[in-house]
């Protein structure tokens, strides 16, 4: 169901998934707020097709987030990538990644504001990254809020979506 429409067979086929990360992430990739969220000229789901064909480079705020984004091509797509970030770069354990997680989910503009200042006070103590390009990261998570998803449902989504293709493939009466 989460493929079936237009704009996920249009999109299926741009990228051309060759694996259940890959069917997961193109189902967050095509939800509304991926579409809408324009950076550099376009939509996040257009880095993504972009970088995966090859046609675009690869490329990240900062090398540190290679380990986090690598399996997505830089591009954010789930709330966990944000939390993870937060780990490397600020420090954060896992009950405050989630709060940057519940904040991002939630869309709470106060709850971001102060774990803006946690990310950033933790990113210069662990020393990874500058002052400027903690903020410039933790910017781009506050924008992800938008359109990034969580990443179980996403999983899931690609689970019944890959067995529902095998069915109707296989079992067309049925």
């Amino acid at each position: 169901f989460q493929l079936e429409s237009n704009l996920g067979k249009s999109w299926s086929k741009k990228v051309n998934p060759k694996n259940l990360e890959e069917l997961s992430a193109l189902i967050a990739i095509i939800r509304p707020g991926s579409l809408k969220s324009i950076f550099e000229g376009k939509s996040m789901t257009q880095h993504y097709v972009d970088r995966k064909s090859g046609k675009d480079e690869i490329t990240y705020l900062h090398p540190a987030l290679e380990s986090v984004l690598g399996s997505t091509y830089g591009v954010l797509c789930y709330q966990e990538q944000s939390m993870l970030i937060a780990k490397e770069i600020a420090g954060f354990n896992l009950q405050e990644a989630d709060v940057l997680r519940k904040a991002i989910g939630k869309k709470k503009a106060d709850l971001m504001a102060k774990v803006r200042k946690s990310f950033i006070d933790g990113a210069k103590e662990q020393g990874i990254v500058n002052e400027k390009e903690a903020e410039e990261i933790f910017g781009w998570i506050e924008k992800s809020s938008r359109y990034a998803f969580n990443k179980s449902h996403s999983v899931s989504y690609a689970v019944c979506s890959y067995w529902s293709a095998y069915e109707k493939a296989n079992n067309p009466l049925e």
